[in-house]
């Protein structure tokens, strides 16, 4: 075997060696990002108020779903707690007129 081969089969073996380690690290789990939380919502008066409450929501950076019961005086929101919080789920309802609590536990 010449030298020239030598290099070319120990190139092509190393090769093949990294495509495991680079295929190995894109597939690294991510932690689950998504929470939904349930608000209690003062101050609805009419149907309409809903529709702000949405809009507010959904300004929020990392909001993914928001579902507004006039009913209950709940809001459903999904977001990713990695760019935003309940807080600033609060503060943007309380912005726009309707304070807010929480209904359900955050966790985190």
């Amino acid at each position: 075997m010449t030298i020239k081969s030598s290099l070319l089969i120990l190139s092509l073996s190393s090769s093949a060696l990294w495509i495991p380690v680079a295929y190995a690290n894109a597939t690294v789990a991510q932690p689950n990002r998504q929470q939904t939380v349930t608000l209690n919502i003062e101050n609805m008066t009419c149907a309409m108020c809903t529709v702000t409450i949405k809009k507010a929501l959904q300004k929020v950076d990392g909001v993914q779903q928001v579902t507004v019961d006039y009913d209950s005086k709940t809001a459903v929101v999904t977001f990713d707690n990695i760019k935003t919080d309940s807080a600033a789920l609060i503060k943007a309802t309380t912005d726009a007129g309707y304070p807010g609590t929480f209904a359900t536990p955050v966790s985190r």
